[in-house]
C-alpha cells in the first residue's frame, strides 16, 4: 500500500508538468503572432478603427500634424474679382492694358507745337478794278502773296471734367507769319493791281478758338470714345504791302459750330504703369457760310505721377481746313497739314 503512493504522486507530478508546459508554449505562440492587445480581438469590428485612431492621436503631439500627402483645400466655386484682375493683383499690372483715368472735378492742360505746311487761295477785290482781270481774282497765298509754306503754330488747351463722363474744353491757336516776296505774275488784292518783280511784304495773322463740351459714352480702362460739340471762331488778318506803291489788308472772321468724335485705345501698359495708346480725332465745322475740318491721328505715351496725376506726350499727324465764301469777289480757302507734338498734365 505504501509502495504505491510514491508512484501515484510521481505520475501526478509528470501530468501537471506536461499541462503547464503546453499552456506556456501556447501563450508564447499567441504573443508572437499578435502585436495588438488581445482585448481588441473581442471588440466589435466598427470600434477597432476608432480605437486605433484614438491611440495614434494620443501618441502624436497636438501642435503638429503629420501627413503623408499634403492636403489641398477644395473650393467648389471660385469667387470672381470684384475690381478686376489689375487691382486685385497689382504685381501683374504689366500684363493688363489700362488707360489713364481722369477723375471728376479734375483738370487737363496741354501745349502743342504744330509743324504745319500752309497753303490756300484768297479772293479779295474792291471797286471795279478786279472785274477787268477775272483770271487774276484767285490769288495763291504762297506763290503770289509770298506766305511761307512752313511754320510752327502753337496751341494751348484746358479741359475741366465736372462729371465722370462730361467735360468742358477751351483751346486757342495763335499764328503769325510774315515774309518778303517778289511775285512772278500780276494780280489784284483789294483795290490795287500788283505787278511782277515788285518787292512786297506780306503778314498773315490768325487766331483760332474752340470752346465746347465733351461727352464720353464709352469710357473703360481699355478704350474711350468721346463726342464733342464746339463753337469755333477764326479771325484772319492778311496784309500785303508794296513799300514803293500801295497795300491793302484783309480782316474777316468766321463763326462756326463743330461736331466730331475722339477715340483712344490702349495698346500697351508696362510694369511701371506707363501706357501707350492710339488717339484719333475728327471734326466737321459748319454754319456762317463756312466749312471746316480737323482730322488727326497719333500715339500718346502717358506716365503716372503721384496723387492720381498723369503726364503725357503725344505725337500726331494733323490736317485742318477752313473755307468761307463771303461773295463772288471775296472768299478764303486755307489748309494746314503736318506733324504736331503735344505735352500735357492731368491733375
Amino acid at each position: 500500500m505504501k509502495s504505491k503512493n510514491p508512484v501515484i504522486v510521481l505520475v501526478c507530478l509528470v501530468f501537471a508538468v506536461a499541462v503547464f508546459a503546453a499552456d506556456a508554449s501556447a501563450l508564447t505562440f499567441k504573443h508572437a503572432t499578435f502585436n495588438q492587445p488581445q482585448e481588441d480581438l473581442f471588440a466589435p469590428k466598427a470600434a477597432v478603427p476608432m480605437q486605433i485612431a484614438k491611440t495614434k492621436a494620443a501618441m502624436v503631439p497636438k501642435s503638429t500634424s503629420i501627413y503623408k500627402v499634403k492636403p489641398k483645400r477644395i473650393v467648389k466655386c471660385r469667387p470672381e474679382a470684384a475690381y478686376g484682375p489689375a487691382i486685385q493683383q497689382p504685381f501683374q499690372i504689366g500684363q493688363q492694358c489700362i488707360l489713364p483715368i481722369a477723375r471728376p472735378k479734375g483738370w487737363e492742360v496741354n501745349a502743342s507745337a504744330y509743324f504745319a505746311r500752309m497753303k490756300g487761295t484768297v479772293r479779295f477785290v474792291r471797286g471795279n478794278l478786279g472785274y477787268q482781270y477775272l483770271s487774276s481774282l484767285d490769288v495763291d497765298l504762297n506763290n503770289d502773296l509770298g506766305v511761307p509754306e512752313h511754320g510752327v503754330v502753337p496751341e494751348f488747351s484746358a479741359t475741366y471734367r465736372f462729371r465722370p463722363n462730361w467735360a468742358l474744353r477751351y483751346s486757342i491757336m495763335p499764328m503769325s507769319v510774315e515774309n518778303t516776296h517778289s511775285p512772278n505774275r500780276s494780280f489784284v488784292f483789294g483795290d490795287n493791281m500788283f505787278n511782277t518783280f515788285q518787292n512786297s511784304k506780306v503778314k498773315w495773322e490768325r487766331l483760332v478758338q474752340h470752346a465746347g463740351i465733351v461727352y464720353d459714352p464709352v469710357n473703360t480702362y481699355r478704350s474711350r470714345i468721346s463726342i464733342f460739340t464746339d463753337f469755333v471762331r477764326v479771325d484772319d488778318k492778311l496784309s500785303y504791302i508794296n513799300p514803293g506803291c500801295c497795300g491793302d489788308t484783309w480782316d474777316e472772321a468766321m463763326n462756326m459750330a463743330m461736331a466730331g468724335l475722339e477715340f483712344e485705345k490702349c495698346l500697351r501698359t508696362s510694369r511701371l504703369c506707363n501706357t501707350l495708346s492710339l488717339v484719333c480725332k475728327a471734326g466737321v465745322g459748319f454754319l456762317d457760310n463756312a466749312f471746316a475740318s480737323d482730322v488727326s491721328t497719333g500715339l500718346k505715351y502717358s506716365i503716372p505721377l503721384n496723387n492720381g496725376r498723369w503726364g503725357y506726350i503725344k505725337g500726331a499727324y494733323r490736317f485742318a481746313t477752313y473755307k468761307k465764301g463771303y461773295s463772288d469777289v471775296k472768299s478764303l480757302d486755307t489748309a494746314m497739314e503736318g506733324a504736331s507734338i503735344q505735352m500735357g498734365l492731368v491733375f
